[in-house]
């Protein structure tokens, strides 16, 4: 009986517009962001660079700049995340850094930035919801308005064997009219020049299809209860869409600032001043001494021999020394209180925003296309700690050599190897593991508050 009646509903559904819309709209949505994010040669220019500096990434110039690179996101072609906010790279020198890269110079068109990003998963997150509730809320209002409900439940069918059937139904017709899109994203990726993915990265793309998947039938289930919860068809989309506005645009954009509030974090430009008065005092203190030296050896620095202008050299390079290992010491420690707080701020925003099942999706999906929160943090972390890194490097040569023109240019011999940090889906999983525990709850109570109303509802 139960498979008779998800049979016949996904029949209704199949010879429905709703059907045919949903699959046309997915074909045309899914394959051309697709294409065009594979593409996209602003992005391809971000790899172009981050390339050319792996070629060399510690290179030498007067200013001894050198550069942390890691690989371009792959998945950002069905995931932009954070897209030209996501630093690739950064830069350091011997005496001061790190400075982050968002490498906003590639940008040609400042005007899409006004808009989200099309990809795939804003197509599930907007697009993808929407239509789950055109194929489930008159699922049983349309019904009951129709008079056929009472007729259906009088041939000795179960309410909630009734309501499973129409829920797995509507879920199974909503995936069949997607699969055909599904199906071809996987060709364009596959066909697509500028893409290459490597084996882990379809196991990531596969998980972020099931993601999807799982979100939809959330949005089922919610369908389904506002079916439940209303008489008229009318009526369960207008409560419908009041919900879906309340957890999809409201809640994810308003717990920022929430959070803010809650957890209040110092500015950047406040960090940046403490970092840079800390510099300031070891700089002026070498001016001291230096003005101090040659007021004792005559007060003309012109007329100083080159035993004493050495002298001078050596107060200037050691004050660079300083400036060195304090850029590890205290101003990193200043730098790693203010990034701990701001990841602090940004848990608490992600705890606030759980109770909109489209935060919970739009977090866990960017990580696993690496393009996420969880992804700027890991590369800022490596940074950091290649960092401390150099500087020891630097410090042992020092000793060894005592040769201090290390600080003015980058040595090829024996630096450190920066060692970008990894991905691995299961680390995001095991790390994000609580969200996929919100959107599998969240089904089981959108629908089990369904199967509520529903029993206890009167047929006339």
């Amino acid at each position: 009986m139960f498979w008779t009646l998800v049979k016949k509903e996904i029949h209704d559904h199949i010879l429905s517009a709703r059907f045919a819309v949903s699959m046309i709209l997915a074909l045309i949505f899914l394959i051309g962001s697709t294409a065009m994010l594979a593409m996209d040669k602003t992005w391809a220019g971000r790899q172009l660079y981050t390339g050319y500096k792996l070629k060399d990434h510690l290179y030498t110039n007067k200013y001894s700049w050198y550069w942390m690179n890691r690989d371009l996101p792959t998945l950002r072609i069905l995931a932009t995340g954070l897209d030209e906010e996501l630093s690739l790279n950064a830069n350091s020198e011997a005496t001061a850094g790190p400075q982050f890269e968002n490498n906003r110079q590639f940008v040609n068109n400042p005007n899409r930035y006004l808009f989200s990003q099309l990809d795939f998963v804003f197509f599930f997150n907007i697009v993808g919801s929407l239509l789950a509730f055109v194929f489930t809320y008159d699922a049983i209002s349309g019904e009951y308005r129709r008079g056929t409900l009472r007729l259906v439940l009088i041939n000795s069918i179960s309410r909630p064997l009734l309501l499973a059937a129409k829920f797995v139904g509507s879920y199974l017709s909503l995936i069949t009219s997607l699969l055909p899109a599904l199906i071809s994203v996987i060709l364009v990726l596959y066909l697509m020049p500028n893409v290459n993915l490597r084996p882990s990265d379809w196991v990531a793309t596969l998980f972020l299809f099931l993601l999807a998947l799982l979100y939809l039938s959330v949005f089922c289930a919610l369908g389904l209860f506002g079916s439940c919860l209303t008489r008229h068809p009318k009526t369960t989309l207008t409560t419908l869409m009041a919900l879906w506005i309340f957890m999809v645009l409201v809640i994810p954009n308003f717990s920022p600032f929430l959070a803010a509030y809650l957890r209040p974090t110092p500015t950047v430009y406040e960090v940046h001043e403490n970092m840079r008065r800390l510099s300031g005092d070891i700089r002026q203190q070498s001016r001291e001494e230096i003005a101090a030296f040659i007021r004792e050896h005559g007060g003309d620095l012109s007329a100083l021999n080159d035993v004493e202008k050495q002298t001078i050299d050596e107060i200037r390079v050691k004050a660079e020394r300083k400036q060195m290992n304090l850029s590890v010491g205290k101003t990193a420690e200043i730098r790693q209180d203010f990034i701990n707080k701001v990841e602090a701020q940004a848990d608490m925003n992600l705890s606030i925003s759980l109770i909109s099942p489209a935060a919970a999706f739009v977090f866990l999906a960017t990580d696993v296309a690496n393009t996420g929160i969880l992804s700027e943090w890991n590369f800022r972390r490596s940074v950091i700690r290649y960092r401390q890194q150099y500087a020891e490097h630097v410090n042992q040569y020092i000793e060894e050599t005592g040769d201090y023109e290390i600080l003015q240019r980058i040595l090829k011999a024996d630096p450190p190897n920066y060692v970008p940090p990894k991905f691995f889906l299961s680390d995001v999983i095991s790390q994000h593991f609580n969200l996929l525990v919100v959107l599998v709850l969240y089904n089981v109570v959108f629908f089990f508050a369904g199967q509520v109303i529903f029993i206890r509802r009167p047929l006339m």
